[in-house]
């Protein structure tokens, strides 16, 4: 019987870490868009994305802390 576990639970990453690396994404789908439109809607993404980052990097901010 084989004991070792080859499936290993997805990290679980910051919601301002990943909304930046989704930003980061659509930046790049961005400046690789083959027309217009589709930069254009990449662009919008990009910047929902930033928002999305930026709001979260203030809750962040403003959140309490503890010393233990």
């Amino acid at each position: 019987m084989d004991t070792h576990n080859t499936i290993r639970p997805r990290r679980k990453f910051h919601p301002a870490a990943y909304a930046m690396h989704r930003q980061m994404q659509a930046v790049r789908r961005t400046m690789a868009a083959a027309t217009v439109e589709e930069s254009q809607t990449a662009a919008r993404w990009a910047q929902a994305w930033y928002q999305l980052v930026q709001r979260k990097l203030d809750q962040i901010q403003h959140t309490p802390r503890y010393l233990h």
